[in-house]
């Protein structure tokens, strides 16, 4: 869960930052690649942070098959 909503925290915001114009600068090598695959790169964080946030507050045991 910690791990998917740093990946979502850091994905919406690194969009967010981009927008204004500004870099994170811990994803400088990102913002060197094609911005087709930049943003894809950061659209897929934001999803696979939402996906391991629903996989980690999912109570397995009461699931019924």
């Amino acid at each position: 869960t910690v791990i998917g909503f740093l990946l979502l925290f850091v994905g919406v915001l690194t969009l967010f930052l981009n927008m204004v114009g500004v870099d994170f600068f811990l994803l400088a090598w990102l913002y060197k690649l094609n911005v087709a695959v930049s943003f894809a790169v950061r659209l897929l964080m934001i999803i696979i942070g939402f996906i391991l946030i629903y996989i980690g507050q999912t109570d397995w045991s009461r699931e019924e098959a």
